[in-house]
């Protein structure tokens, strides 16, 4: 089913890459450096995946002094946007997916609510030459949301909707694709332990690549 598309456009974090841990381990510091420690077990993989203050409310959901909120954003954007030491990971049998997409003249996107540094740090890393372009969530200079980003996509590349495909981990990006009238494909590995509402929201869904 896969192969039957010609434009496939891909979520980042926990679709391609497994950045959990890279992620969290900077999210503890960034909240240590702005002198509020937060309890170890609020650090799960669960909460990754919206933009970092939806992250912070959903770590934190006391935090309610602004300031410190903003500290932490800028702790962890200095933290983690230059990690030379990322220790982020592809989901297995992803690479030889993509690259041979790519060997079949597939158009190849990612929209990713990461904004455009650390994006372009993991992207240039793992898959250099391969992706026709990648959709931060500042991409504009403002925010913009999945459906925005599948919709410019579609747009500036003149792409046929029933031959585009919106794949993800999350039930965000299931229905950013349905929204934009595109198939949508929810991949069952990636962040959440509960995938009840992926799998009721998605077109298709796939335990493994």
């Amino acid at each position: 089913m896969l192969n039957s598309f010609d434009n496939y456009i891909f979520d980042l974090d926990g679709t391609l890459i497994n950045s959990s841990e890279e992620v969290l381990l900077c999210f503890k510091k960034a909240f240590l450096n702005a002198g509020y420690p937060v309890d170890e077990s609020r650090f799960t993989s669960d909460v990754i995946g919206p933009p970092l203050r939806q992250i912070i409310a959903i770590i934190a959901p006391d935090l309610t002094d602004e300031e410190i909120v903003s500290s932490v954003i800028k702790n962890f954007r200095t933290i983690y946007d230059y990690d030379e030491n990322d220790i982020s990971v592809l989901y297995d049998g992803i690479y030889d997916f993509v690259t041979n997409l790519k060997k079949d003249g597939k158009k190849l996107f990612i929209a990713t609510f990461k904004p455009k540094i650390p994006a372009m740090r993991l992207v240039e890393k793992f898959f250099p030459n391969i992706f026709d372009d990648v959709y931060t969530i500042d991409k504009f200079g403002k925010q913009i949301t999945k459906e925005e980003m599948i919709n410019d996509i579609i747009s500036k590349y003149g792409l046929d909707k029933t031959k585009t495909v919106m794949i993800g981990d999350a039930v965000s990006d299931v229905t950013a694709g349905k929204n934009a009238g595109i198939t949508s494909v929810g991949v069952l590995w990636g962040y959440g332990s509960d995938k009840t509402e992926l799998i009721k929201n998605a077109d298709f869904v796939i335990n493994k690549i």
